[in-house]
């Protein structure tokens, strides 16, 4: 299948069979049974294999029927269903030897099944589907076929579902070992995906759809047929992308019904109650339905116990038994149910009215009932906090059409539904609401009335549009408004309550100096607000790590981390702002070795978090440092996610950042179309000039661009125009210059201004860089091989593939033969850990190193430490053989002794 599939073409093709995945290790266990011995002839032959419905087992019975008659080994099929079931022998008579049929008692027939397999002459592997369907007498005879070592039995049963107590027996009484089957995890799932879609697959498509299928391979199928006949699964850039759209189509529909269909009405009432309301505290679910049905509902799976938090809360068994039975209840019917859900909150522990206010209140406006504007606005602010700003939106606008109200009464409920719909990226929507209430804010002498406004006001107009200049006007009519302290008072100025968005502004230009001028007095001041402080510790960690400061910046991501969840709205995302903010920092450090296993986890943890914009940011920063280390394809797939989340939530032009790494990605892929159509695009997408911290991104984005044209002058003019752009950030500006330096352009000028950044930073990266540009300019090939080993301890392979193809170069200039051709096979090794080689690198090929087939095993041996005695064993050759291959490698490296081989040795090459 191709990548380039979509639609119902698609879909069709993906209605073959899928790859067998994930199951090598349970295949092995099964067929390792069904050998001559199987190392064990006193235990099990066979197997019965537990699982839930659609995880694989059916699949699993045919790879084992295929392995059996691969071998020559006779075999007989039973397909067991409900209908069978209801006539003895129903499951089996297809297999009734001829005459059989007129034998009028069981022992008669079983004698005549176990006759028929004799006559095969070895044990037949009988392999039964669904077991749990067959009759009594089927399974009896499965038994006593087994018992009589005629038949290796080999069944899949559905777990949760009773079971004729002959097939338990073939387990319980040794005769077959139980393999319990398991939904498929992430990673397994991804595998499959990937496979069957023949193609890259986003991390973020592959937990989704892990999630929505619960790991069931059936009800991934499904999903993924109707997505990409929906076209929301298709390829983007080279890499599968799901919009999320859950598409019941009726093959779904009628695969996940069929767990349900035998459900009665009181059952399939309780189930929906569940799915609406889960988790559902186990009080609530015991007034809404019996003991008895829910208990039924657990026995066969399709509701569990969670006490994960020590609540004992109902679930759901599996996501999609809720999606298709809602769907199937209609409006009405759930209208009725959230009505009896919010009544069954109402009467249960108070408590767990309070836990769960926000969907009680939603249930109780899904019913029609009235409520306080009280009510419902505490219910939008909750709902802002856990990232849910739809709903917030949604609660906000009813509590505003509660009951008259005079302009102060409305303004804490505008700034709430302000708050939602920033978050829902319709800043736009949101200013003129909070225009109109301005002026009644200001009159206000609740100073936290104020700072609230303000702090909406400033997300809207700074952050969502990009509009500094006019968030400055804000901060001063907000600062003349102020009142005089009275004699006494002690609570902090409104100029120091706008201290920090006076920082942000600062910043934002490129100003971490000033920024930190501002906050740098208030870091101590417990008498500030919540969100006050908060906003301090964030613009302090930011200047910080800009700066290059980076032991102070670790004191302010601590505190950030411990900054209390519920003491304001935003400090439930103050732990994830530490962590992107330490490893941003030590991007700028070049300490990629250290970063990219800390943003892998970052982005592990938020990869479903509700946060969009931190989620979002986790896949930028992660993107960002596989571009660094050269892993272009999972950069790109990253990026993409970051993409998606920013097109639903872009603050502080996030969106078009993501563009631009995306064309930065293309350009170093040489794929120049794709960058340059990616580069529009972020500029489209910015809204105004941008945060600086953004700057050296696009500026690298615009030289590589020039760099995948042909045009290197131009891409080094671009970088130098780029270093001045913002002084104070002097790391983003030593990495400009140095690649200023990469392109050419290795004046004394450009190579002191880096040393002096160097010199001033408290980082090591500064100084490696002016290290290299310094060999760079003076054709030192010692210090051109010592950059290369310092740029691979910090994981910077790119840099130091070009590093060590500059040592060959030197070498070759002061016609050193031995070192060009070692540093060149140094670069070749490096080459390899990074995509598309050397061709992601600034620096004209080198001639491969040639290694004679023979030649390279030889080297290889050597380099895992064997003797040439050993050597010349392993290869069936004499020693001698080995000392002039060993001598031949050595001159063709340029190296001397066997403690180089594994650093320089070239990938293997074939015959040259």
């Amino acid at each position: 299948m191709t990548q380039q599939e979509t639609g119902s073409g698609l879909a069709h093709a993906l209605r073959g069979e899928w790859p067998f995945t994930s199951r090598d290790a349970e295949l092995h266990l099964v067929t390792e049974l069904l050998g001559p011995t199987n190392g064990n002839p006193t235990g099990p032959r066979g197997a019965v294999v537990v699982a839930p419905a659609g995880v694989g087992k059916t699949r699993l019975l045919r790879e084992v029927r295929w392995w059996a008659e691969s071998r020559g080994l006779p075999t007989s099929s039973v397909i067991a269903t409900r209908a069978a079931s209801r006539t003895p022998y129903g499951a089996v008579l297809h297999l009734l030897p001829e005459g059989a049929a007129d034998h009028p008692d069981p022992a008669a027939w079983h004698g005549s099944f176990s006759a028929q397999l004799r006559s095969q002459g070895r044990r037949t592997v009988v392999l039964v589907d669904d077991a749990h369907h067959l009759d009594q007498a089927s399974a009896a005879l499965l038994l006593q076929l087994s018992l009589d070592g005629v038949a290796i039995p080999v069944v899949t049963v559905r777990r949760g579902e009773s079971v004729p107590d002959p097939v338990t027996a073939l387990w319980k009484d040794d005769l077959a070992l139980r393999v319990d089957l398991q939904p498929l995890s992430t990673a397994e799932m991804g595998g499959l995906i990937r496979r069957a879609l023949g193609g890259p697959v986003s991390d973020r498509t592959v937990a989704r759809l892990t999630a929505v299928s619960g790991g069931n391979v059936l009800y991934a199928r499904e999903l993924v047929m109707a997505a990409a006949e929906r076209e929301s699964l298709k390829v983007r850039d080279g890499v599968w992308m799901w919009d999320e759209e859950l598409v019941l189509a009726p093959r779904l529909v009628d695969a996940v019904w069929a767990r349900l269909e035998a459900l009665d009405p009181a059952e399939r009432h309780a189930l929906a109650a569940v799915a609406i309301g889960e988790p559902l505290p186990l009080g609530v679910a015991e007034a809404l339905a019996s003991t008895d049905v829910l208990s039924a509902l657990e026995e066969i799976g399709l509701v569990h116990v969670d006490d994960s938090d020590g609540r004992g809360v109902l679930r759901l068994g599996h996501p999609l038994y809720g999606e298709v039975l809602l769907a199937r209840i209609g409006s009405i019917g759930r209208r009725r149910m959230v009505g009896a859900l919010a009544e069954a909150f109402d009467a249960a522990d108070p408590r767990e009215a309070e836990a769960s206010l926000v969907r009680v209140v939603t249930w109780r406006l899904d019913a029609g009932r009235l409520q306080s504007r009280e009510t419902l606005l505490d219910a939008a602010i909750r709902a802002n906090q856990v990232f849910a700003h739809p709903l917030a939106a949604r609660l906000a606008r009813a509590a505003l059409e509660a009951g008259d109200a005079d302009p102060a009464e409305r303004a804490p409920v505008v700034i709430e539904l302000g708050r939602a719909l920033v978050g829902c990226n319709r800043a736009e929507e949101a200013l003129p609401l909070l225009t109109e209430i301005e002026e009644a804010v200001l009159a206000s002498t609740d100073p936290h009335l104020v700072d609230d406004y303000v702090e909406v006001r400033f997300r809207a107009k700074y952050y969502g549009l990009g509009h500094g200049d006019e968030v400055e006007a804000l901060l001063e009519r907000v600062r003349s408004a102020a009142r005089a302290p009275e004699d006494g008072e002690s609570t902090p100025s409104r100029a120091d309550r706008l201290a920090p968005y006076r920082a942000s502004i600062a910043f934002g230009r490129g100003q971490p100096r000033a920024a930190l001028d501002i906050v740098e007095p208030l870091l101590e001041r417990s008498d500030l607000a919540p969100l006050h402080r908060l906003m301090v510790l964030e613009i302090a960690g930011e200047s910080l790590g800009a700066l290059g400061l980076h032991r102070q910046a670790a004191e302010v991501w601590d505190r950030l981390r411990q900054f209390p969840v519920g003491a304001t709205a935003r400090a439930s995302g103050a732990a994830a702002e530490a962590d992107l903010q330490a490893v941003f920092a030590g991007m700028l450090d070049g300490r990629m070795t250290d970063v990219l296993p800390v943003l892998t986890a970052v982005h592990a943890t938020l990869s479903d978090s509700p946060d969009v914009v931190n989620r979002g940011l986790a896949c930028l920063g992660l993107g960002r440092a596989l571009l660094h280390v050269g892993r272009l394809a999972q950069a790109r797939a990253v990026l993409l996610d970051a993409a998606e989340d920013f097109r639903k939530v872009d603050l502080g032009e996030s969106l078009s950042w993501a563009l631009t790494l995306l064309s930065l990605t293309a350009s170093l892929s040489q794929r120049v179309e794709r960058a340059r159509r990616r580069r529009d695009e972020a500029t489209t997408a910015r809204r105004g000039p941008g945060p600086a911290w953004q700057a050296a991104d696009v500026v690298s984005a615009d030289v590589w661009l020039k760099v995948a044209e042909g045009d290197r002058t131009g891409a080094a003019a671009i970088a130098l125009a780029g270093a001045e752009q913002y002084p104070q950030l002097e790391l983003s500006r030593a990495g400009l210059l140095h690649l200023a330096c990469r392109l050419g352009e290795r004046s004394a000028e450009v190579t002191t201004s880096l040393r002096r950044i160097a010199d001033r930073s408290e980082c090591e990266y500064p100084t490696l860089l002016a290290d290299h540009a310094d060999a760079m300019r003076a054709g030192d090939r010692r210090a051109l091989e010592e950059a290369t080993e310092r740029f691979a301890e910090r994981g910077l392979i790119p840099l130091a593939v070009e590093a060590a193809m500059q040592a060959a170069h030197a070498h070759r200039d002061v016609g050193s033969a031995d070192g060009a051709r070692r540093m060149t096979g140094r670069a070749q090794i490096l080459a390899r850990q990074i995509d598309g080689g050397i061709d992601q690198t600034l620096v004209p090929h080198e001639p491969v190193i040639g290694l004679s087939r023979r030649e390279q095993e030889v080297a290889a041996l050597a380099a895992a430490g064997m003797s040439n005695a050993d050597i010349a064993q392993r290869l069936v050759v004499s020693v001698r053989t080995v000392e002039s291959h060993l001598y031949q490698v050595f001159a063709k490296l340029g190296i001397t002794s066997r403690a180089d081989l594994e650093r320089y040795l070239p990938p293997s090459l074939g015959s040259s």
